[in-house]
């Protein structure tokens, strides 16, 4: 008998079940009807390795605490205990929506509405706290919109199973059933260190939400808030630093404290001026927009293209600028918009235009310096010459900025922008060219190959030549045109030698780095990736490389940073949007940034890896005709990609079709797949009922470098039907050995 079974007929005379609401790491939620009261409830059932790991009577002792709480701010307990060894409670099923639900929709929310949310919710942490309650998952999932305004849901939840697993064997098993208390995207420095908490926890975990509320993003690694709303009042963006603020003493004492200076925030109305030391990194924040190319030639496109990314690479070396990464820079080519509305978009205090005028050898460059909020410029120039000055010209621009926005570069930081990766302008022409070649989608690696063998003839085997001629050869390997796998012990030879021969460079740390992740070598692999965004914070490939390798080695907590990061750098980038949503699948909420995967996609519809990636979240989410949708598309598109053959067996295995799914793997090749794709596979086979074949894939994932054993063994829907299975149990040891021993250090 199913536990719900078991709770329904135990409870029968009380509650009759109606259906399943949801379910998360901790419970599934039902509705019921109250037979007693006549009224509508929502039952929450602990899954059973928790009620066990916490045991009954302490676990039932504090959440009675909880029970104890009455405030219009806060979702009552109705009932709470254990029937037939089922540990539940009962709260009210309330209308209207979450904080989620609102931010999903709206992003952004009007000021007036974010402090009102935030100080009904301080309402009911103040309530609370004087009660002894800490609550310890604030966060927009958790706040319940009812009527115009904010009720707070699941109080004492967590301190009860805090408090349940806080000693002994009990709190080992806590950890192997993998419950952790907090949301870490909300989580205090206190909380994630593991320290004891008070309630200036949760006010930490406020400031989180009212940051998100008023922005959009999240609040973790996140600029200081005027960065992005430069129209908030004073005492808004205090309140909001001081919440935020990592030093427990220096946050608000309480709720009431934060009540008060909230609403006295919304008495001032002039904008905020930040302080040189608060605004430092949004002050010198900048995009370098693609320079227009005003060459009567359309194929000078590449070098206009070309001159915008030197420059975005110059200016990336000066740790005290921040620079939006290349791809983003790139989705505004051609834009209409008014700058400041692109200075918003990206989160930027500063626009690089310019435009470069070819004819011949002749080159005309102009180049302005905006200040995006303002609309107004802060330097311009013009440069003139041949083609034989664009080194020159390059330097002289990323210079310029510098100097107009006031920063002082370190005696490194003068020496690259002096340098000159490669000397010679026809061969800097050639390497543009094949550079280009390589970024399209369904490349010419042969034309790539001339371009670049050109190049090397002029000027000689230079490092960013070798890097590119190597990325070529991984790029075979990588995309599937290769099974000769001996190019990725070429690749990262090469790697090796760069990295020896110009070890300020990042291109051979990222050579060492892609080669690792591509053969499972998971800890090297992002050792490299990591010191390779060190030494060029915008590369976009290195930070998707290293989310997906962080992703595969069950690393959770740094992926996701890392995705909000890329997002951060790269905004308008499809696979930064992609990655937001991605890092959910292994907090099992694949459903929290579905919408900047749908985004993405509307960014790049033609992307056969973005189509595969939101058909999988679709079917994470239970959407098994929206995931339909995409395999169909992926049939039509790219019939001979392995992602096609996964997903489509992967919805007929949903609908129970088990011949059709394991009919859609027939073709398959293997062999030349890494542990990612192999992975998938096995969720298809376990989909289609061919449990053997499903556990040998997986363990072959394993050995391969794909191995977040929380996601096998909690997240992933479709390993469901391996579950209980002794060799399931074996291989997911495994995982969680390897998870273990990954180090980056």
């Amino acid at each position: 008998m199913t536990t719900v079974a078991r709770l329904a007929a135990a409870l029968g005379e009380r509650y009759r079940f109606d259906r399943e609401l949801g379910t998360g790491g901790m419970a599934t939620v039902y509705l019921a009807d109250d037979l007693r009261h006549g009224r509508t409830v929502a039952i929450k059932v602990l899954s059973a390795e928790l009620a066990h790991s916490l045991g009954r009577d302490r676990f039932l002792r504090e959440i009675r605490l909880a029970a104890k709480l009455t405030h219009p701010h806060i979702l009552p307990l109705y009932d709470s205990g254990e029937a037939d060894g089922v540990l539940y409670y009962v709260t009210p099923v309330m209308e209207g929506q979450t904080l989620r639900d609102r931010l999903q929709r709206e992003r952004v929310l009007p000021v007036a509405d974010a402090l009102q949310i935030a100080s009904e919710v301080a309402d009911a942490l103040d309530y609370a706290h004087r009660h002894d309650v800490v609550h310890r998952d604030i966060k927009p999932e958790n706040i319940l919109l009812h009527e115009g305004h904010a009720v707070v849901a699941d109080f004492g939840i967590g301190k009860a199973v805090a408090a349940a697993g806080s000693g002994g064997e009990t709190s080992l098993a806590v950890t192997q059933v993998g419950v952790t208390v907090g949301t870490p995207a909300y989580m205090s420095p206190e909380q994630a260190c593991g320290s004891d908490l008070d309630g200036r926890s949760d006010l930490f975990s406020l400031g989180c939400v009212l940051y998100e509320m008023l922005t959009g993003r999240m609040a973790f690694n996140a600029p200081p808030i005027t960065a992005t709303r430069g129209d908030l009042a004073p005492g808004v963006t205090t309140a909001v630093a001081r919440l935020l603020s990592r030093e427990i003493a220096a946050r608000p004492a309480n709720g009431a404290e934060v009540i008060d200076a909230l609403k006295h925030a919304q008495t001032s109305s002039a904008p905020a001026r930040a302080t040189p030391a608060a605004s430092a990194t949004p002050a010198k924040s900048i995009a370098v927009l693609p320079f227009v190319n005003m060459s009567a030639d359309p194929e000078n496109e590449f070098f206009s293209d070309g001159l915008t990314d030197e420059i975005i690479t110059d200016l990336s070396g000066v740790k005290a600028l921040r620079i939006i990464s290349r791809n983003s820079s790139m989705q505004l080519k051609g834009s209409a918009k008014p700058l400041p509305e692109i200075g918003r978009e990206l989160g930027v205090g500063y626009v690089l235009t310019g435009s470069v005028r070819r004819a011949g050898t002749a080159l005309r460059i102009t180049a302005q310096l905006v200040d995006a909020e303002a609309d107004t410029p802060l330097w311009a120039d013009k440069y003139s010459g041949t083609i034989d000055d664009v080194f020159d010209v390059q330097e002289r621009v990323s210079r310029a900025i510098v100097n107009a926005l006031q920063v002082r570069v370190t005696s490194s930081e003068d020496a690259r922008l002096r340098s000159r990766r490669i000397s010679d302008a026809r061969a800097f022409e050639l390497y543009l060219e094949a550079r280009n070649e390589l970024r399209r989608y369904g490349a010419s690696t042969a034309r790539a190959a001339d371009l670049l063998r050109r190049a090397i003839d002029i000027e000689g085997e230079t490092p960013p030549l070798r890097a590119l001629r190597a990325f070529l050869e991984f790029s075979k390997v990588r995309g599937g045109t290769s099974r000769d796998n001996s190019a990725l012990d070429l690749t990262a030879a090469e790697g090796r030698a760069l990295v020896d021969l110009d070890p300020d460079a990042a291109y051979g740390h990222a050579l060492l780095g892609f080669v690792g992740y591509e053969r499972g070598e998971l800890s090297a692999a992002a050792r490299h990736l990591a010191k390779a965004l060190e030494l060029d914070p915008t590369d976009a490939d290195v930070m998707f490389f290293l989310c997906v390798t962080f992703q595969a080695a069950g690393q959770v907590a740094s992926a996701r940073r890392l995705g909000r990061r890329f997002y951060e750098a790269d905004p308008l980038s499809p696979f930064a949007g992609a990655m937001l949503c991605v890092g959910e699948w292994f907090t099992g909420h694949p459903e929290l940034h579905v919408d900047a995967l749908e985004r993405s996609l509307a960014m790049d519809p033609g992307n056969p890896i973005l189509n595969w990636a939101l058909g999988y979240t679709y079917a994470l989410m239970g959407r098994a005709d929206d995931a339909g949708t995409y395999a169909t598309w992926m049939r039509s598109h790219v019939p001979e990609l392995p992602y096609t053959a996964q997903l489509s067996s992967l919805v007929e295995g949903m609908a129970g079709r088990r011949d059709r799914a394991v009919a859609a793997l027939a073709q398959v090749d293997l062999a030349p797949l890494d542990g990612h794709q192999i992975f998938h596979l096995s969720e298809s086979y376990a989909m289609a009922g061919d449990t053997p074949r499903a556990l040998a894939l997986l363990e072959h994932a394993v050995d391969h470098g794909m191995y977040p054993y929380r996601f096998f063994v909690e997240y992933c829907p479709f390993m469901a039907p391996l579950r209980g299975d002794p060799e399931f149990a074996r291989i997911v040891e495994k995982a969680a050995r390897r998870v273990a021993e990954f180090n980056i250090e």
